[in-house]
């Protein structure tokens, strides 16, 4: 999840109707999903003009692409001081946390369908969200492949992007597993598949 960031659309954002703004999409979405979603809807419940909606991000699905692919508050990134295994599962937690929430499962569907047939939209997502996580994980496991800890034909932006996958699937059809259970599933996978002497 990338942090949020200010518009590259016109002038800069006021952060306090950019909050609003996502906030009100958060609710909208957990409340009747995305394609229940309109930006009149949003407009009133945030209490802004629709037209700085269409200035500041000019689509709904954009729009709902930064409401759902940054990090919402309550939600802290693992601390780099940490050991690779830790950092490995905080990370886990703190995508299967994201994408537990209920505006993510109600809003993630429709917004897929929307990438899948707008390759902008689908370049957007990319270059803006998921490119500084895709970094994020390199630099993660490139320190532990330097340490000695992990085999040094890991690829960490290929870890992410199964866990992107796996994450998905378990948050989005009928979950089986708890929260943490589901992250020790998958921390458990991902270490054992990497570290050169896992022990967990």
């Amino acid at each position: 999840m990338a942090e949020n960031t200010e518009s590259v659309r016109g002038r800069p954002r006021d952060r306090a109707r950019q909050r609003a703004v996502l906030d009100a999409t958060r609710e909208l979405l957990a409340e009747g999903g995305y394609e229940a979603l309109t930006l009149a809807a949003v407009s009133r419940r945030a209490g802004v003009g629709r037209p700085l909606l269409y200035q500041w991000w000019g689509s709904k699905a954009a729009l709902v692409q930064e409401t759902l692919f940054t990090r919402p508050p309550g939600i802290r990134g693992p601390d780099e001081a940490m050991p690779f295994a830790d950092t490995v599962t905080a990370m886990v937690r703190e995508m299967v946390q994201h994408q537990s929430r209920p505006e993510y499962r109600r809003g993630l569907p429709g917004l897929i369908a929307d990438m899948v047939a707008d390759p902008d939209l689908q370049r957007r997502a990319d270059d803006d969200y998921i490119a500084p996580i895709r970094a994020h994980y390199r630099a993660v496991f490139a320190r532990g492949i330097a340490a000695g800890e992990v085999r040094p034909d890991t690829d960490g932006a290929a870890v992410l992007d199964t866990l992107r996958g796996a994450v998905m699937l378990h948050t989005l059809v009928g979950p089986a597993l708890d929260t943490e259970a589901l992250v020790r599933h998958l921390a458990g996978i991902v270490l054992h598949g990497v570290l050169l002497h896992p022990s967990r």
